[in-house]
């Protein structure tokens, strides 16, 4: 039961955020945001530090610009711009609120260093928000030459139902959507009372599995693509069971929440990449 709200935690966030891709850009705004609330005021709490009040909001603040600049920008090269802008501010401001605190506080290396790993997770899930808008949510690059995505057309005529048909922007299985199905599953897969020497790769098998089978019945993406991000997210899964079973769950609710929507927020910098790097 200690660990119940972890995982309620990682299903909760997945879940909206697919359910957000469905509504569009501003629903999905709205969830990273909440999603970074809960983050920045567990994590501090989590980490043990001190002056947590105001490391939250400064971890809280990042996310939400960082979010903000991702749903706004009209340039595909600028949609993660943001994040690396607050992630550079929001680090510079926790030093600053070290200083201020004066000399001779305790525990003030492990509250920088904890509050910047905060912000470093909530400016990392602008990258869902930044997933969706690229491609299909980019009308065309600055060039004027029109953006287009690799895909495969998948082994059931979803293209003409038209709830399951439409997913995303453009009409097609949005990248997030997938994205947060394997973030359930992976969740769903963490949470097997077994020892880590099987739970770990089940946690990644499961990850990858879901991703390239939901690709071959809906189409849309490369198998390729659907493999990487579904050993992303896996591994992601993976490391931060490990991580929490050698820590303990924390002893705070909020501590607890925060855990588990850490892994859900860092996806998205892998979201993002991912489609830079293998989408054409």
């Amino acid at each position: 039961m200690k660990y119940l709200p972890v995982a309620l935690a990682a299903l909760v966030g997945a879940a909206s955020i697919a359910l957000a891709s469905w509504v569009g850009v501003a629903a999905l705004l709205v969830v990273v945001c909440v999603l970074c609330g809960v983050v920045a005021l567990g994590w501090p709490q989590l980490m043990g530090v001190t002056a947590r009040k105001s490391l939250s909001a400064v971890i809280m603040a990042a996310g939400v610009v960082a979010a903000v600049g991702a749903a706004i920008v009209t340039q595909v090269e600028s949609l993660f711009f943001w994040s690396s802008v607050s992630l550079a501010f929001g680090v510079m401001i926790v030093f600053m609120v070290q200083v201020i605190r004066g000399s001779g506080r305790p525990h003030r290396l492990e509250s920088t260093l904890g509050a910047c790993t905060g912000v470093v997770i909530t400016t990392t899930a602008a990258g869902w928000i930044a997933g969706l808008r690229y491609p299909a949510g980019m009308v065309e690059t600055s060039d004027g030459a029109g953006l287009s995505a690799l895909r495969v057309r998948g082994f059931v005529p979803y293209e003409d139902w038209e709830f399951l048909g439409v997913s995303g922007p453009g009409g097609e299985l949005s990248v997030v959507a997938l994205s947060a199905f394997i973030m359930c599953v992976g969740t769903v897969a963490a949470c097997v009372p077994a020892r880590d020497a099987l739970v770990l790769p089940l946690i990644v098998i499961a990850s990858t599995a879901t991703s390239v089978g939901i690709s071959l019945v809906w189409g849309e993406l490369t198998l390729l693509f659907a493999g990487v991000l579904g050993l992303a997210g896996g591994v992601l899964l993976a490391s931060f069971r490990r991580f929490l079973f050698l820590q303990g769950a924390p002893e705070k609710i909020l501590s607890r929440l925060a855990v588990g929507a850490a892994p859900i927020a860092a996806m998205g910098a892998l979201v993002y990449f991912t489609e830079r790097l293998l989408f054409a």
